[in-house]
């Protein structure tokens, strides 16, 4: 049973897009009890989530690596934070906490979480579910990159990456219920 999971996202947001869908998340993770396991800060879609989380009565635990704790400032308000020595530290803190992974639309650091917690499945270092928030197609040229790469055969086995994709908040928490 999924009780932890970690959430790949930005806190830069500067256009203000998918607000409404990370709000809702936020809402739907705290009504189902899970504890969320995000990057810490309180701005962008990170910090919407978490201020979701916390008004709707949930869990969560932001993990910030120590050098960045002057400049991401944690949300208030939550359950549990976590000085993480370094970017390493603060990505096997996050992997090791959690059950499942949700990646919403983010930048460059997400992108690179999304594709390590891939490749650890891949390689069988772990073997946890991704499911991919394909809000408004956001994702879709990342997903067209892994078909590439699988049809050109630098995939070894694509259904070894174990992600799965949804549309929307209610379609994310139905994909948890199934893992």
């Amino acid at each position: 049973m999924i009780k932890n999971i970690c959430v790949f996202c930005s806190t830069f947001n500067p256009d203000n897009r998918f607000l409404k869908e990370v709000e809702i998340l936020g809402k739907l993770f705290a009504k189902k009890q899970l504890n969320v396991i995000y990057g810490g800060g309180d701005k962008g879609l990170m910090g919407l989530l978490a201020k979701s989380v916390i008004d709707n009565g949930g869990s969560i635990t932001g993990i910030v690596p120590e050098f960045l704790i002057n400049a991401v400032k944690p949300t208030p308000g939550l359950s549990k934070l976590i000085i993480a020595k370094d970017m390493h530290d603060r990505k096997m803190k996050m992997y090791s906490l959690s059950d499942v992974f949700l990646t919403l639309p983010g930048g460059i650091g997400t992108l690179d979480e999304m594709t390590e917690v891939l490749t650890w499945n891949q390689l069988k270092i772990h073997n946890k579910k991704l499911i991919i928030a394909n809000f408004e197609n956001y994702w879709l040229p990342y997903i067209n990159l892994l078909n590439h790469l699988n049809d050109n055969k630098f995939l070894k086995d694509q259904s070894r990456l174990n992600y799965l994709m949804a549309n929307d908040p209610n379609e994310i928490l139905n994909l948890i219920d199934t893992i």
